[in-house]
């Protein structure tokens, strides 16, 4: 029952989280603004992780950093739409996840899949001894034991029974790998127990060079024409005992006490006494102490919580694998870009053109080739600089923001050199133009031999199994050949 109404609590809490999404949309964008751009408002259900997630980030004081990283990677686009999205479709994911898994929990809960069941009787094993763990409840104590329960007794009639039946049988399980009783020359097959009872067999020959108690035949002791040795089986159960006489013929072959204890040995009383029977009912009290047994159950609702617990894990991972993921990617296009850009702008000043028309042109081109790659993200920033310088911000301050939109140090030294030209005037900015070119270009000649090495050892692994696999090839034919 416990784990029912946690169960029912958690998917409750998660159903109201998905309807607290709804309604919180509502009260915050009355319009319906919010997703609507990206056609997919039934995210709205997970708008209360987006909530939550700005609740934790402020109060850990990473907000202004995540507001960053989204503007960065989202130069011109709608990055609270972007990350609005992501974040209301990992709440969707979250809670329909805690909703199904509750759900699950619940319905295996109710049908007593985690709970011990109420028995009456207990059933004796066919063979050997079975442990039963049972949890009793005597009075308003709970006892937890390991009972061991013996195999039925059987009858001596059923015992007659079934020897009757063996005697058919047997001296055609007997031969083993043998055709027949009368070309014997392979190990007979002396089974200890009647199979699928706990009948004893004690196997006898009557020449045990021929034949050994284990059922080992000696082939070379035998006559020419073969030697004839009866085989006895006697079987022993309590106070009973049989035989049975099968000839062969072998020939040559070429080849303190407690309550708990009472009440263990109570149930150990009534197992003695009932050996006949193949099942027995157990006590419902202990003097005037009623008691239940219980058969306990292995499977318990900690699986659950571990696969949501592991889900949510694997989400969290996501989120911080994609955030590095996309933080690498920028770093590493801009890196690749910076060379390019410097000879553009380089190229442009050298052909006539100012600063600011050489920074028009290079971004009208950036637009005009469709970004069929995706977007890429040192040209995004400069229309986001040309976007500003149009609306009236100076060109010093908008090549700061530049460099610094960009973070990274050399896109600093371009806009403080671009900067630092603007207010002493352009005669000596081309020559520091085509110094930064050239070493970029080095930097990034360096960089791809860096990845050409990196490159090389990673292929050091697949050849190591290689070498493995080829040493397998040569060596497990040698072995096999000794």
């Amino acid at each position: 029952m416990t784990v029912v109404l946690i169960s029912a609590f958690f998917g409750a809490v998660a159903v109201g989280l998905l309807v607290a999404g709804f309604v919180r949309t509502s009260g915050d964008d009355p319009d319906g603004r919010i997703l609507r751009e990206a056609g997919k408002g039934y995210l709205r259900g997970g708008y209360m992780l987006y909530v939550i997630r700005r609740m934790v980030l402020k109060r850990l004081q990473l907000e202004q950093r995540e507001e960053q990283f989204c503007r960065a990677v989202r130069v011109n686009g709608n990055p609270r739409l972007w990350r609005l999205k992501r974040e209301c479709t990992n709440g969707m994911l979250l809670f329909g996840m805690l909703i199904a898994l509750s759900g699950l929990t619940a319905a295996m809960a109710a049908s007593g899949a985690y709970a011990d069941s109420k028995i009456e009787t207990i059933e004796r094993p066919k063979t050997g001894t079975e442990v039963y763990h049972l949890r009793a409840r005597l009075g308003d104590e709970d006892i937890e034991m390991e009972l061991p329960i013996k195999e039925r007794t059987l009858t001596t009639d059923e015992v007659r029974e079934i020897w009757q039946m063996a005697k058919e049988t047997l001296p055609t399980q007997m031969l083993g790998d043998n055709p027949d009783a009368d070309d014997v020359a392979e190990r007979l097959n002396f089974v200890k127990k009647l199979p699928g009872t706990n009948i004893d067999l004690v196997w006898m020959s009557s020449d045990y060079k021929l034949i050994d108690y284990e059922g080992k035949v000696h082939p070379e002791e035998a006559e020419p024409e073969g030697s004839i040795v009866t085989v006895t089986v006697r079987l022993k159960y309590g106070d009973i005992t049989e035989f049975l006489d099968i000839p062969v013929r072998v020939v040559r072959s070429l080849s303190g006490i407690d309550e708990k204890e009472q009440l263990v040995e109570e149930l150990k009383k009534l197992d003695s006494d009932r050996v006949n029977d193949r099942e027995w009912e157990l006590p419902t009290d202990m003097g005037e102490t009623p008691v239940a047994f219980y058969r306990k159950k292995d499977r318990t609702p900690w699986l659950s919580a571990s696969l949501f617990l592991l889900f949510a894990v694997g989400l969290f991972a996501k989120w911080v694998s994609e955030d590095k993921r996309l933080r690498a990617e920028r770093e590493d296009q801009m890196l690749r870009d910076y060379p390019e850009l410097v000879s553009k702008i380089t190229l442009l000043m050298q052909a006539g053109l100012t600063l600011r028309l050489a920074w028009d042109r290079i971004t009208d081109d950036y637009l005009s080739s469709g970004q069929s790659d995706g977007p890429r993200y040192v040209y995004e920033e400069m229309r986001n600089a040309r976007n500003k310088l149009n609306a009236g911000v100076p060109e010093e301050t908008a090549y700061e923001e530049f460099g610094r939109n960009c973070g990274n140090i050399r896109y600093l030294r371009l806009s403080s050199v671009l900067v630092q030209n603007l207010k002493k005037g352009t005669g000596g900015l081309i020559p520091l133009l085509r110094k930064e070119a050239a070493e970029a270009f080095a930097d990034r000649k360096e960089r791809v031999k860096q990845r050409g090495e990196e490159a090389g050892t990673r292929l050091l692994l697949p050849m190591a199994g290689i070498l493995v696999l080829i040493l397998a090839i040569i060596m497990i034919p040698a072995f096999l050949s000794f």
